[in-house]
């Protein structure tokens, strides 16, 4: 599997499911802000599984920039030989 399948992988991934389930736990943590809920271990289970989310979905994101780049790196060295 070639560096542009990664990127391609990554980037499904990211948007088929990390960023609309990250998105649909910062909404419901906001809805629970403006409705004035406050209960610590839920508020504490969002955030956590938001920050998950989250970081996974800026992984993804790296991993198809460094998929990108190594398969054009890959193309250029073709190009001089």
């Amino acid at each position: 599997m070639g560096p542009a399948a990664f990127s391609l992988v990554a980037t499904l991934a990211n948007l088929l499911y990390l960023e609309p389930e990250a998105t649909s736990v910062m909404f419901e943590r906001y809805e629970r802000e403006n409705q004035g809920v406050k209960e610590p271990a839920v508020d504490k289970e969002l955030k956590a599984k938001f920050s998950k989310l989250h970081g996974l979905s800026s992984l993804a994101n790296l991993v198809a920039l460094v998929g990108l780049v190594a398969h054009g790196t890959l193309l250029a060295s073709r190009l001089s030989a």
